[in-house]
C-alpha cells in the first residue's frame, strides 16, 4: 500500500471518528448518561484523536524527513500519535473527575517522555 493511500484512508476513517464524537457529544445528555455513554465519548475522542495525530505526524516526517522509508514514518507517527492521545485522555478523564492539578500533568508527560525514550532506545539496542 502506497503512503498516499494509507493517509487517504488514515483521513476518512479519523473524519468518520470526528463524526462519531460529534454525534456522542450532541445527543447524549451527560447528565442522564449511564458509563456506556462516557465509555462512547472517551472511545470516539481517542480514535479520532489517534488519526488526527498520525495524519498529522505523517505528514510532517513525510515532508521534513525524506532519508527515512515511509513505514518508518508511519511506525513512529502512529506510536506517537497513540501516546499524545492517551496522555489528552488521561488529563481529560482526570479533569472530570477534579484531581488533574499541575504536577499530575507534569508526572503524566515525564511518564510519556520516558516511554518514548524507551521506544527509541529499544529502536536504537535492535538495530
Amino acid at each position: 500500500m502506497s503512503v498516499n493511500r494509507f493517509l487517504l484512508i488514515l483521513a476518512g476513517c479519523t473524519l468518520v471518528c470526528w463524526l462519531a464524537w460529534l454525534a456522542v457529544l450532541i445527543m447524549i445528555n451527560p447528565a442522564q448518561a449511564g458509563i456506556l455513554a462516557f465509555l462512547f465519548f472517551y472511545l470516539s475522542l481517542g480514535f479520532a484523536l489517534v488519526g488526527t495525530f498520525s495524519v498529522f505526524g505523517l505528514l510532517m516526517r513525510w515532508r521534513f524527513s525524506k532519508e527515512e522509508m515511509a513505514h518508518k514514518h508511519m511506525k513512529i507517527a502512529s506510536r506517537q500519535s497513540i501516546l499524545f492521545a492517551v496522555l489528552i485522555l488521561v488529563a481529560f478523564f482526570l479533569q472530570s473527575q477534579r484531581l488533574l492539578t499541575w504536577w499530575n500533568l507534569v508526572i503524566l508527560i515525564v511518564i510519556a517522555a520516558f516511554v518514548e525514550l524507551f521506544f527509541i532506545s529499544y529502536r536504537k539496542l535492535n538495530k
